[in-house]
């Protein structure tokens, strides 16, 4: 638990240092630009702050940070992973499955976050995020490679040595939840990172849930950018609301089908122990 302890901490100490950083550059910007008077008043510091486009390179510039501590400092080792994952026998079909798996997984959490309905104190920010460049590069491709080689590789693959499976996959999916201290995220984050975990444990590698991850964070932006902003109904939604148990029933057969021909794929592949990680 110290490691993991540890690792959270350093995630956290990344975003800070590249959150003040990056507000620094954004005001000699500013400065050079517009003046000093300018660009050092109390409304324009505020802007920086707020500002998502500077926000979302802080956090890019964190993640590729964290990233490459956690390669130099030997916590993960990724390549041999993706090596040993992708010679077995079935890797294609896991990835291409875990498309239909976390899509179904992902409505099905989804449901549960609005049934327990907790305030999203990052919605503006996030909505902000997902309409520039920046922002959906960080949201759909270095948070969940980051998160994943965290969380998964990193944490969980070290605690697989140390405790049983679900001990292990329970405790990184909650340390996962907690880091986004949003809570409408929390509930969510920690189910999904449940789900996330048991892919990482099965295959042995942080491929699959890094592919899940991705796709996860990538449905969220087009949902943000497309359904709130363009008034678009979902399925569910035209289908109305008498049809609704009925699809989530579907939702749920579905998603059961696919674990256990997930699962099945793993037991066939041999593959039960923990990841090898350094």
């Amino acid at each position: 638990m110290k490691r993991a302890i540890f690792l959270v901490v350093l995630y956290f100490l990344y975003q800070f240092l590249f959150a003040f950083l990056v507000m620094v550059g954004a005001v000699a910007i500013d400065i050079a630009k517009n003046g000093g008077e300018a660009a050092l008043s109390s409304t324009n510091i505020a802007s920086y702050s707020s500002d998502t486009n500077w926000l979302s390179i802080a956090m890019i510039l964190a993640g590729v940070a964290m990233l490459v501590h956690l390669f130099k400092g030997h916590y993960i080792s990724i390549p041999e992973q993706v090596t040993a994952f992708l010679n077995k026998k079935k890797s294609g079909l896991v990835l291409l499955l875990c498309i239909p798996f976390i899509y179904v997984v992902m409505y099905l959490l989804n449901v549960v976050s609005e049934a327990i309905d907790l305030p999203n104190l990052l919605e503006d920010t996030f909505l902000d995020m997902s309409g520039n460049v920046w922002g959906i590069l960080s949201i759909t491709l270095v948070a969940p490679v980051l998160e994943e080689c965290l969380f998964r590789g990193a944490i969980e693959g070290h605690l697989l040595k140390k405790m049983k499976p679900w001990a292990a996959i329970l405790i990184s999916a909650l340390l996962f939840g907690i880091v986004h201290m949003n809570p409408a995220q929390v509930v969510y984050a920690s189910l999904i990172g449940i789900v996330l975990g048991w892919l990482y444990w099965r295959s042995g590698s942080v491929l699959p849930s890094i592919v899940a991850h991705v796709l996860n964070n990538t449905i969220a932006v087009i949902g943000m950018r497309y359904y709130d902003s363009e008034g678009i109904e979902s399925f569910e939604e035209l289908a109305g609301e008498q049809a609704q148990p009925i699809i989530w029933a579907a939702y749920a057969g579905l998603a059961i089908l696919l674990f256990l021909v997930l699962r099945k794929i793993f037991k066939s592949q041999c593959n039960l122990s923990e990841p090898s990680n350094v």
